[in-house]
């Protein structure tokens, strides 16, 4: 029965449909805009370890309507402007709506400061204030750890305790006399292996993500330190992503206190789709318009740290089934699923790659 609500669950899953997009005339629209600045280059953050990330800006437009995704705007021109009179120009990416200042080895630095510089399509105008490193910065990154948890959840019109796990960090000692602003990002990627074909097989084993499974973020404001700051809540039991290996990239970023109040009413508001849901009116934002749609969004420079965690189902206190390759051998119409054969035919990441990651291993 377990196996057969497994298959269930899968096939609903994989059978998904875009849902129908009610045509409600769109309200209020405005332009978010998500970036921010660090203290660590591009490669810089490839030491983390990880693969690297560049400088984003991401533009949407926003709707008070629900039932309708967020338009990514493309076609912008954008500039990030220094106090020391140099400029650097944003590359439009492949992903649409995101810009990427392509150069390995900006990051920002003490004493100077920095302003984004936005032209949308329709030629308005979108000026951030200026911005500069927080004075304050952390000590060193604590450890991340994890602590067994269970939450309530509905199963059959019956309420039972799901078990799973939350991830923690120990935040060291604050002796600096002042508050730390602390925010925390995540990068989940995880093993999926296809049951059906040999180890050997370049396609038995695959390194996946996603950027809708724990993208969000945490903040804290920090008088003492000394404890342990709890993340989220992530299921052991019916998670295909902890049967195998499962690595956290975690950023820990340091913000100035206009910055992490941003980020702390957009934790408070808990939207589905952040600031490229339905307008946040009540934000802050320092970014002016010559234009009549208003912007949200919030640009800061942190200081940032970072640790890599792993973690796997032998390192519960109880024992999790690799239900998988029941999955896979039962008999049923389509079967067995393709990502059964074939690593790289797993659906439920964005991103997935059958070459081990450099910097893979604990």
């Amino acid at each position: 029965m377990r196996k057969l609500k497994y298959i269930f669950l899968f096939l609903v899953i994989a059978g998904c449909v875009d849902p129908y997009q009610f045509r409600i005339p769109d309200q209020s629209r405005g332009i978010s805009v998500d970036a921010y600045l660090s203290d660590k280059s591009y490669n810089d953050s490839k030491l983390y370890p990880s693969d690297g990330r560049y400088f984003y800006v991401k533009l949407g437009r926003t709707s008070d309507v629900l039932n309708v995704r967020s338009e990514k705007i493309e076609g912008a021109v954008v500039e990030l402007e220094i106090s020391d009179g140099s400029k650097m120009v944003f590359d439009e990416s492949g992903e649409p709506g995101t810009y990427l200042l392509l150069n390995d080895d900006f990051r920002a630095i003490n004493g100077l400061q920095y302003r984004l510089n936005i032209t949308t399509p329709e030629d308005d105008q979108i000026v951030s204030d200026w911005q500069s490193l927080p004075d304050s910065e952390a000590p060193a990154m604590g450890e991340i750890n994890f602590k067994e948890s269970t939450t309530p959840a509905v199963v059959l019109d019956q309420v039972v305790q799901k078990r799973g796990i939350t991830p923690y960090i120990s935040l060291p000692a604050n002796t600096s006399g002042e508050p730390l602003y602390y925010r925390w990002t995540f990068v989940p990627t995880w093993i999926f292996v296809a049951p059906l074909v040999q180890q050997s097989d370049p396609y038995y084993r695959c390194w996946g993500s996603s950027i809708y499974y724990y993208q969000n973020f945490s903040v804290q404001k920090d008088e003492d330190g000394g404890y342990n700051k709890d993340f989220w809540f992530m299921l052991t039991d019916d998670n295909e992503r902890i049967l195998h290996e499962f690595s956290l990239l975690v950023e820990q970023q340091t913000l100035t206190p206009d910055f992490y109040n941003f980020w702390k009413e957009m934790q408070d508001l808990n939207q589905t789709d952040g600031i490229f849901s339905s307008p946040p009116y009540n934000l802050k934002t320092n970014y002016t318009s010559s234009g009549s749609s208003p912007v949200f969004g919030y640009f800061g420079v942190v200081h940032a740290q970072a640790r890599r965690w792993y973690f796997s189902r032998s390192d519960l206190s109880y024992y999790i089934e690799d239900w998988w390759p029941a999955v896979c051998e039962m008999p049923c119409l389509g079967c067995p699923p393709p990502e059964c054969l074939n690593c790289l035919q797993y659906e439920l990441v964005t991103s997935i790659t059958n070459q081990r990651p450099t910097w893979w291993g604990r």
